[in-house]
């Protein structure tokens, strides 16, 4: 038997252990549909807090299983049993230093947040995951996020120039410009690894001037091959839009359930697109040429910047409008080279027909970055059992035309048992090498990323 009151003692802020759980059970998952409950559960409030956690866990041999929204897709912060959830969500340290374009910030902080901080200077942080409303930076770090302005800005990565983070035994060591010298890049070892190597407690991102905003353009195909010709035509012409998004016609017809929308009744697919704001004019000329070329049924040019925030809303919200629509849904991420990305939709929607499931996509036709969601409308038991075939199925085709079982959402709890398909045994054996040498007695995030 665990004594927690050993731990407690150790706290900022004994309250910050909880091991009454009843009421605390968004603790016990993510936004997948499996849920575990734990131990015991820790709000830390500070750097020491995390240290004091981790050491007190790795003396129990006690795993520990970082936090932050809860707004991953693929059960990785999904805890054991026997385990300690570790939230870092009140640890909201935000300091940003415009002469130097960077900010400070603690891994609880709301993606959000720091935008809105960073516009008060002019700048901007440009990752921007459709969650960006409720995700943690300490949970971007861990899944190395995207968003919808990943093609012409770049992911989490990108923007990371430091790390201050608690290893399994509790040590403490720091990357970028938290270190006094450089040596081994662990900071991109850090950063993807979701919470299995090291639990971030402090982080340095860098911040660029806020560009100027582009045209949103809106519009929908009868046929969604004709909007495949259009990303093509795009890509061929040498554009690189701020976001460039495929939503195909069913869920484009959750979204309209969810919130109408004006032109979106009955589509095939619907492109969104935002120019890049230095060339907004010629580069919108030339994209709504292409889209009236290709047959377009409903075309929507918006550059008055509230007016087109009513339009991001549709992608926002896109996936609560999907879950809305089903008893159970399974929501995949995978990405392939951006010239199969057509191939890939027409593969995902020849399932739909096929079935009693109803399956749809949307994504990031800049990257090649397609979020498929296998929607339940019983929660029957067979019902799941086709769900987990046609994510199988999903992933190997994914495999096939040359792309990744994830995009950014991570591997997780959920794609473990898949990534032997994806990685050579040499490839696996060195991932695991690493993990191996952090984490010995695999207690921190222990069933992540590889399956058991």
């Amino acid at each position: 038997m665990t004594d927690f009151n050993k731990l407690a003692a150790q706290l900022k802020d004994p309250a910050s252990l909880l091991t009454q759980l009843d009421g605390r059970e968004e603790y016990f998952r993510d936004a997948t549909e499996e849920s575990v409950r734990p131990t015991a559960i820790v709000l830390a409030e500070c750097e020491s807090d995390v240290v004091a956690t981790v050491r007190f866990a790795h003396r129990a041999c006690v795993p520990v299983v970082g936090r932050g929204a809860g707004t991953g897709l693929s059960g990785g912060c999904v805890p054991d049993e026997n385990s300690i959830v570790l939230s870092l969500e009140k640890m909201k340290k935000l300091e940003v230093d415009a002469a130097r374009r960077l900010a400070i910030c603690g891994p609880g902080v709301i993606t959000k947040e720091l935008m809105d901080a960073a516009a008060l200077h002019g700048l901007t942080y440009p990752p921007d995951p459709a969650s960006y409303e409720e995700c943690t930076l300490g949970g971007n770090i861990a899944e190395n996020a995207g968003g919808l302005r990943c093609q012409r800005f770049g992911v989490t990565r990108d923007y990371v120039i430091g790390l201050k983070a608690v290893t399994p035994t509790g040590s403490l060591i720091r990357t970028g410009i938290f270190a006094e010298r450089q040596g081994f890049n662990l900071q991109d070892v850090l950063i993807g690894s979701e919470g299995t190597l090291a639990l971030v407690t402090e982080i340095a991102v860098r911040l660029i001037p806020t560009p100027s905003i582009g045209s949103t353009i809106l519009v929908a195909f009868d046929d969604p091959a004709d909007a495949g010709r259009t990303v093509a035509d795009i890509t061929a012409a040498g554009i690189i839009p701020t976001v460039l998004e495929y939503i195909d016609g069913d869920a484009a017809d959750c979204s309209n359930k969810y919130e109408k929308t004006d032109g979106l009744d009955r589509v095939g697919a619907i492109l969104l697109i935002e120019t890049s704001g230095e060339n907004k004019e010629p580069q919108a000329a030339t994209i709504r040429e292409f889209c009236e070329r290709n047959r377009c049924s409903y075309l929507r040019h918006e550059d008055n910047p509230e007016r087109a925030s009513e339009l991001w809303r549709l992608r926002r919200n896109l996936s609560k409008a999907v879950s809305e629509m089903a008893t159970v849904r399974y929501n995949e991420d995978v990405a392939v080279p951006v010239s199969r990305f057509m191939d890939l939709i027409a593969w995902v929607a020849d399932m739909n027909p096929t079935g009693p499931l109803r399956v749809n996509a949307f994504g990031h036709a800049g990257d090649g970055n397609l979020h498929v969601s296998f929607l339940s409308m019983t929660g029957d038991p067979d019902e799941k059992k086709l769900i987990g075939e046609g994510v199988e199925r999903l992933f190997r085709k994914t495999l096939e035309l040359g792309g990744t079982l994830s995009g950014e959402h991570g591997i997780g709890k959920h794609k473990a048992p898949y990534l032997h398909w994806e990685f050579t045994p040499a490839t696996l054996a060195a991932m695991k090498a690493v993990k191996s040498v952090l984490d010995p007695e695999n207690l921190l995030n222990p069933g992540k990323i590889f399956a058991d």
